[in-house]
């Protein structure tokens, strides 16, 4: 069998994931397969190598890691909040110091340390800081559950809890009954600019943003057992000793959490150590991934930090590129152009639905008097899917906007806009597959596509599959363009839930005895080794009389008319003792036939698709004064609109809209 990594002790148990690079015989032995692709591609034979070189050459802590990337760029912005750019010799000499001071208070190798944080500066310099001592941050949200909360406090070490103002009032009850032998709150304030007018990029227009109330001094008026950012790296001068940083790839790195979306306020915890950041990290080097050098841009860190996306897409992966990272503590998708116009940066990671009020906003409101946004070269949307119309939707709003063509990159790379990019996964394996420029790429691989999207493409050193159930009722694998349960074997995915009987729910064994982490999503790998992902792996329906039907081939149908329908979304009921469906869709704002028409002709298209649904299929209407509900992290939630049983919704017959209710 593989060889297992970050086995370190009995009481932490870690997945068993395979040494991609020494374990070609267990994956070559049918060659026509996904997952032995890696080993018969350019592109996977470099990333092989790549691999072995990280062992020899990265086996240390994240910290080190990034510092040896900026060791000859001290001056080089690392860091940018509101308008204030922070040096990289400031960045280091901050984390030192948070360093020393966690040092002080008795922190060690191992220990948790419970943090809600925004995404602020001292979020990075405390990412620094405790990877350098080898203590793992605890990233978690406001919005947990009071019970979720109890339960990370009193599996935390006690010797430290830190928070930024703008989250602590939410949690403050929570905390009250704890012996955290400090506490330390943050204020969004402590970083801005003094005046933030002399900066270059400041926006004058957008001015309010650049006042923040310090109500951390507030906080501690009223408590005089918590303690200001300030104070807390003034206890730095109180040590005297050494710190030693002797963490290495399997050294745990932080807690970060899933969406939630399955029991809202319990997420699933999982522990990534420093191998999942560094070889994400590592793998952007031009000679490993393809892509050109694209040295000194900036990037936007505005999803919440206790997702893995966050901290690592958003803020490590730029560090090891050397891109600086627009720390944006506002999370609100109705005011995401003005984020952007705000923190001016060239790669954007928001969901699908913060894209689409974007957009909505610039061509349709005429927000900004049609001011271009030249700088944004790579959106990327994540977290959701993101139908035919939805994409091109925005890729209107970045062509008006001339997205990209303010950036020129090295050799010949140079657009006059760009098109959306997708990014995926699962916050389990670290989010492995990608498509940058989607649009652009469907055109370059037309021939090859035959009509087909472009899918994602899976990071060059991770291993993909798809299995599905033979006979036997075991597990076999598919062969290219065939449908099943998508699996994937990667050193970037967690090492383990908090709770190890997580991490075996998630594995699947197949008839060769190979272990791979389930990505619980249905969908196939085409003949170019993209991955395309279609609905949930338990998505599929039995109808009363045995016949099984998959909800998206039916979204597929839906949606499939890009000019008119924005997006689509299947859910299933029972009415009248019955399976039916209910299809929830947006007309698109590019429409170019009535609200009526564009109903009539998905109607048709599905009628033609699933003849034996006729009677079936019911209908329910979102618009901007009936919206999609969302979920906490802004992405449309499939499960509260499956909650949603057919209110609201109709059928069609003899062309007329009928009331299920």
């Amino acid at each position: 069998m593989g060889k297992t990594i970050n086995l370190l002790n009995d009481e932490a148990k870690r997945l068993h994931v395979y040494h991609v690079e020494e374990n070609e015989a267990l994956f070559m032995d049918d060659p026509s397969k996904p997952s032995a692709r890696i080993y018969q591609t350019k592109r996977g034979r470099i990333a092989l190598e790549g691999l072995k070189m990280i062992k020899e050459k990265y086996n240390m802590s994240w910290y080190q890691a990034v510092k040896d990337r900026w060791v000859d760029y001290p001056d080089k912005e690392m860091v940018f909040y509101r308008a204030n750019s922070i040096t990289a010799r400031e960045v280091f000499e901050k984390a030192d110091r948070a360093a020393e001071a966690l040092a002080y208070i008795g922190v060690e190798k191992g220990d948790e340390i419970p943090c809600c944080l925004g995404n602020i500066p001292e979020t990075v310099y405390l990412m620094l800081a405790a990877n350098k001592i080898g203590a793992k941050l605890n990233f978690f949200g406001a919005h947990f559950d009071p019970v979720f909360l109890d339960r990370i406090f009193s599996q935390a070490s006690n010797k430290l809890f830190i928070a930024s103002d703008e989250t602590f009032d939410q949690i403050k009850d929570a905390v009250a009954g704890k012996d955290f032998l400090y506490k330390v709150i943050v204020s969004l304030a402590d970083s801005l600019p003094k005046k933030p007018e002399d900066c270059p990029e400041y926006e004058p227009e957008l001015d309010a943003y650049y006042r923040y109330e310090n109500k951390a001094q507030k906080f501690i008026a009223e408590d005089i057992s918590l303690m200001s950012w300030p104070e807390f790296l003034e206890l730095s001068q109180n040590f005297t000793g050494t710190i030693v940083d002797d963490n290495d790839l399997d050294s745990d790195f932080m807690v970060t959490y899933t969406s939630g979306s399955t029991k809202v306020g319990f997420p699933k915890r999982m522990i990534h150590c420093n191998r999942s950041p560094i070889v994400a990290g590592v793998f952007h080097d031009p000679e490993l991934c393809g892509n050109p050098a694209m040295k000194w841009l900036r990037t936007l860190a505005h999803i919440h930090t206790e997702s893995n996306t966050n901290l690592v897409t958003s803020i490590s992966d730029a560090f090891f590129q050397n891109w600086s990272v627009a720390m944006e503590p506002e999370y609100d998708r109705e005011h995401f152009l003005d984020i952007l116009f705000l923190d001016k940066p060239n790669v954007a990671v928001a969901t699908t639905s913060f894209f689409i009020q974007t957009a909505r906003r610039y061509l349709l409101e005429g927000a900004y008097n049609g001011r271009k946004l030249g700088f944004l070269l790579s959106p990327l949307c994540v977290g959701e899917g993101m139908a035919p119309g939805e994409e091109k939707f925005i890729n209107a709003f970045l062509k008006a906007s001339k997205a990209g063509s303010g950036v020129k990159l090295a050799g010949p790379f140079h657009f006059p806009y760009i098109t959306i990019g997708l990014g995926g996964g699962d916050t389990e394996h670290g989010g492995i597959y990608y498509s940058l420029w989607k649009g652009l790429r469907e055109k370059m691989y037309r021939f090859k596509l035959k009509g087909q999207p472009y899918g994602m493409v899976p990071v060059p050193f991770a291993q993909v599959a798809v299995l599905r159930k033979n006979d036997e009722g075991e597990y076999e694998e598919c062969d290219y363009n065939e449908s099943g349960v998508i699996v994937a074997n990667s050193i970037t995915s967690l090492s383990t839930y908090k709770s190890y009987e997580k991490v075996q729910e998630k594995i699947i064994t197949d008839n060769k005895g190979r272990d791979w982490l389930s990505c619980d999503v249905f969908g196939y790998i085409d003949s170019m080794g993209n991955v395309h992902m279609k609905d949930r792996k338990d998505s599929r329906v039995t109808m009363e009389n045995g016949e099984k039907v998959y909800p998206y081939q039916m979204v597929d149908a839906a949606a499939s008319d890009a000019d008119d329908i924005l997006t689509a979304v299947v859910t299933e009921v029972t009415y009248e003792d019955k399976t039916n469906f209910v299809v929830n869709y947006e007309i698109s704002p590019l429409a170019k036939v009535s609200a009526d028409e564009a109903l009539a002709a998905m109607n048709a298209r599905l009628m033609t698709a699933f003849p034996n649904l006729e009677g079936r299929i019911m209908y329910r209407y979102f618009n901007e004064e009936y919206q999609f509900p969302l979920t906490g992290a802004g992405k449309r939630s499939v499960v509260a609109v499956a909650n949603m049983g057919y209110a609201h919704s109709f059928r069609l017959v003899d062309g007329e809209k009928v009331s299920v209710e």
